[in-house]
């Protein structure tokens, strides 16, 4: 085998922004041009330039979609459990939004803060109960459940909580 078979010489164009992007790299790390650029070249065949496994990274996006695939289920089975009814076709989209872009909006808590088997609301970000026995009660605590919500977590109701409450019924 000569030594042209055995390093073959390899020849290539590249626009002048790559050019002058691995010229500066090189220049840090005190090398030429070209022994940088067959650096990068036999990193990318050796596979430790990028990532080949593909096939882990493929089975942990599967399951991370199944996960939330489930708590939206969980989510709507809750709220059935809880109004003996479906989720609306409106709040079963805005449900559906917020659940599979949690990851990258800001997690937001997504469970219903109402409690019919104990006549309670309970705050969904800190577990504060607000108990009721009575309409006159039930209407008080809901207004103290919103107030609460604005003023010790400095937020709105969600989608979920204004639908819960624009539903919920006090039941003797």
């Amino acid at each position: 085998m000569s030594y042209n078979e055995k390093y073959p010489i390899i020849s290539y164009r590249l626009p002048s922004f790559y050019k002058k992007k691995i010229e500066k790299i090189a220049l840090k790390e005190g090398k030429s041009f070209g022994e940088k650029s067959k650096e990068i070249l036999q990193l990318f065949a050796d596979g430790k330039l990028i990532d080949m496994n593909l096939e882990v990274e493929l089975l942990k996006a599967r399951l991370e979609k199944i996960k939330v695939e489930t708590k939206y289920l969980q989510l709507k089975n809750d709220y059935f459990e809880n109004f003996k009814k479906p989720l609306s076709d409106s709040g079963t989209r805005i449900l559906s939004r917020s659940v599979k872009h949690q990851q990258l909006i800001s997690p937001e808590n997504n469970q219903s803060p109402y409690d019919e088997s104990n006549n309670r609301f309970m705050c969904v970000d800190c577990g504060n109960c607000f108990d009721f026995d009575s309409v006159e009660t039930f209407l008080t605590q809901m207004r103290e459940y919103k107030n609460h919500i604005i003023a010790n977590h400095n937020r709105d109701l969600n989608a979920l909580e204004k639908d819960v409450f624009g539903r919920v019924r006090f039941n003797e």
